[in-house]
């Protein structure tokens, strides 16, 4: 009974977040263009890419998920709202990646906003996007607090280009970073989220995190990024740690206070967002073989550390432990 139900909510989320993921692009893209045209200036070609990717895919894929539980989908006010965050997300991240302003800017363009005077279109769009997310914020102590946190943690996430960083001081930082962010989300939608949901989007983000650390191994090694994932020297233990964080994820939605059969789509979900870790780990685990230890990461070619979802075998893999992980 739990397969048939399954490969229905499966099948449908997959068409129903392709779609609207589409209609989101088309969407956005016309957005940030009049925004763009009404503050006098362009994004850059990647960050304009990278706020319409994240803001398109994460509308159907969490946030509508969430609302579900509530009956809802984003609406286009909502909708506005997260588009506007991920401008600030991706401007934000580019000011820190890219010193574009000191970590002091950052704070004062951040938490002084009133008595920040912007210099170019960049600080001038991502003030006004902050803005209007706080205006609208009902709990703006919470938020701000939170807000901090992740901007505490931009800050501590400079050290993991140094390699005597230590791995307590990176998975502090990944589980913030993620978490942090994600949870940020939340409070731009008109119903609020109960702590049991606040802590689903929190946890959700630090799998998140892990992912993407996962995906990017290849790339982060390049940068001499250090993470979790490039620094591994046995997978198994990481498995089990990973499992605990899905297993958090799951803990938290059970504890969520509405039917069973309105907590599915967020299950489902999270749960396929989650699979994506394990196909990862599961790569991991083929080049380790039966070998106690990985070979060193770096001596590896990036084809042999890239995470080629497009491929069928990964594909029916990613069903199978969707499948897997849900039904418990």
């Amino acid at each position: 009974m739990y397969f048939l139900k399954f490969t229905y909510h499966l099948i449908y989320r997959a068409f129903y977040i392709l779609l609207k993921k589409k209609k989101e692009e088309r969407w956005g893209a016309v957005y940030l263009q009049q925004l763009e045209q009404e503050f006098g200036g362009k994004f850059d070609e990647r960050t304009f890419k990278k706020i319409i990717f994240y803001y398109s895919l994460k509308v159907p894929a969490i946030c509508d998920a969430f609302l579900y539980l509530h009956k809802k989908i984003t609406n286009r006010k909502e909708c506005e709202r997260l588009i506007h965050y991920f401008i600030c997300s991706s401007v934000f991240d580019n000011f820190f990646d890219r010193e574009e302003l000191t970590d002091e800017e950052i704070y004062k363009i951040t938490f002084d906003s009133k008595n920040w005077q912007a210099n170019n279109f960049n600080e001038n769009i991502s003030l006004h996007s902050h803005l209007l997310l706080i205006d609208f914020v009902k709990n703006k102590e919470h938020y701000l607090s939170v807000l901090k946190k992740e901007y505490d943690v931009q800050v501590a996430s400079r050290k993991q280009f140094n390699e005597t960083i230590t791995n307590k001081e990176i998975e502090h930082i990944t589980l913030e970073k993620g978490g942090n962010a994600v949870l940020l989300t939340s409070f731009y939608l008109d119903t609020p989220a109960s702590v049991y949901e606040e802590n689903v989007w929190y946890k959700l983000g630090n799998v998140i995190q892990y992912v993407n650390d996962l995906f990017d191994i290849y790339r982060d090694l390049q940068n001499g990024l250090q993470t979790i994932p490039n620094r591994l020297v046995d997978v198994k233990p990481f498995r089990t740690y990973y499992l605990q964080l899905v297993d958090d994820v799951k803990q938290n939605i059970k504890a969520i206070d509405v039917a069973e059969s309105r907590k599915m789509v967020l299950k489902i979900s999270a749960m396929g967002i989650c699979a994506l870790g394990i196909i990862a780990i599961e790569q991991l685990e083929k080049i380790q073989s039966t070998n106690k230890e990985l070979p060193n990461l770096k001596t590896l070619p990036r084809k042999d550390l890239i995470v080629d979802m497009e491929k069928k075998k990964n594909l029916w893999r990613w069903l199978q432990v969707t499948y897997n992980l849900s039904k418990n």
